[in-house]
């Protein structure tokens, strides 16, 4: 598994040399070394604060002025992982805005090798119904129940809920969202689509 953008933005930080391939146990590694150093730590705290760089669309970093990096005072009750699940549930509304987590536009769905998960409710059947299908036709249905860059599709149920709100529903979705943004995967289909699929085989 690759390094993520965040790792790689990090290691970019204290100007650490990496392969673009690095991977993410090398990559964490290096970064735990880093993070001993309290002056270390305290110095990415200082440059998430005055920057606000909390995004995973690429590892590169926010430009910042090195004097007023030096200068900056965080306040006692600024919390990093706090400011970073404000921003994602900010870029989650601004996903979501339009109702639809979907990929535009919904690409081919392939069957043979491929990891699907499930969320919601299914006119088509019961979770266990809708697992054999992929099962049936070569996909799987891994057991894990959070969604990860591994899957390649996340399917949503069409009864149910179309608020998007968060819960178990909806935190499944929001997962999709930010690991398509940073690693292309999964594709997040309508149960409509994916049945379509279905019917083709």
């Amino acid at each position: 598994m690759k390094a993520t953008n965040r790792q790689k933005k990090l290691l970019g930080f204290f100007k650490v040399r990496y392969s673009p391939n690095i991977s993410a146990g090398a990559a964490g590694w290096e970064i735990g070394a880093i993070m001993q150093d309290e002056e270390c730590r305290e110095r990415w705290r200082r440059y998430l604060y005055l920057t606000k760089d909390f995004d995973s669309d690429s590892p590169a970093l926010t430009p910042f002025d090195e004097a007023k990096l030096q200068l900056v005072e965080i306040p006692e009750d600024w919390s990093a992982s706090d400011a970073m699940q404000q921003f994602r549930d900010e870029l989650i509304a601004v996903e979501l805005a339009d109702s639809s987590p979907f990929d535009q536009p919904q690409p081919p769905v392939e069957f043979n090798g491929k990891s699907f998960m499930f969320t919601g409710k299914f006119s088509f059947g019961t979770r266990k119904e809708c697992q054999a299908a992929v099962n049936d036709r070569g996909g799987y249905t891994p057991s894990q129940k959070s969604v990860s860059r591994e899957i390649d599709y996340l399917v949503i149920g069409a009864e149910g809920s179309k608020a998007w709100k968060r819960g178990s529903y909806g935190n499944k979705i929001e997962a999709a969202i930010l690991s398509r943004r940073e690693h292309g995967t999964p594709a997040i289909i309508s149960e409509e689509h994916w049945l379509s699929q279905i019917q083709k085989g």
